[in-house]
């Protein structure tokens, strides 16, 4: 292995120490309470070094982001392989979102504040590019098992896939959300369990899309 190998090879494992260590401490302190000063700690680097591979807390924190886009789209993936009509898809698609957000609760959250990104396509940075295209590979699960149900008859020929892929997102989103930071307050007043609200889901969801 040559020099300049060598050191490509480093700096791509020190890339990703880095990373790791932001990850222990952003989802620790959260996004707006962690420091760089506690990542570099973390890392066991100087804050100067930090600033070389990372020019800013955002920017590390969407390096986080991407790492969570791809094991969600990983997940997505596999259990749409997993079913044999579109409309199958999209409910194991859903399943494995909900799955992903128990097992994966600090990633979720990241990709929770990713939506409050403003994303300038004039003016934007590269991990800011990465962590949008990632968030695109991830929808895109969802857009082709809708498409593939319009086309083996098993959702509705009338829907539009990439509207369609949107709005279940966003519901199924906002449903964990609520799991999340609402549950017990739902339970106590209106004896409505996690399970009740996840079943009601599946039936809206069977009920709109299939023919």
């Amino acid at each position: 292995m040559g020099v300049a190998e060598r050191k490509q090879r480093e700096k791509v494992q020190r890339r990703n120490a880095i990373v790791d260590a932001a990850e222990d401490v952003f989802f620790k302190e959260g996004i707006e309470n962690a420091s760089m000063d506690q990542v570099a700690k973390k890392a066991e680097l100087s804050k100067g070094t930090l600033y070389l591979y990372f020019k800013s807390k955002e920017e590390l924190y969407r390096a986080i982001i991407l790492r969570g886009f791809i094991i969600l789209k990983r997940k997505l993936k596999e259990s749409a392989l997993s079913q044999s009509t579109g409309f199958e898809q999209v409910r194991a698609i859903s399943e494995a979102y909900i799955k992903f957000a128990n097992e994966h609760l600090g990633y979720f959250n990241a990709i929770l504040h990713y939506q409050n990104d403003i994303f300038d396509r004039k003016n934007s940075e590269p991990t800011s590019v990465q962590s949008l295209e990632g968030g695109n590979a991830v929808i895109q699960v969802l857009i082709n098992a809708l498409e593939k149900g319009v086309e083996d008859k098993s959702i509705h020929p009338t829907i539009n896939s990439v509207e369609t892929a949107f709005v279940l997102w966003s519901q199924i989103t906002g449903l964990l959300q609520v799991v999340q930071r609402k549950m017990s307050i739902i339970t106590y007043h209106y004896k409505v369990k996690q399970n009740d609200l996840l079943e009601n889901y599946f039936t809206l969801l069977e009920r709109s899309l299939k023919v």
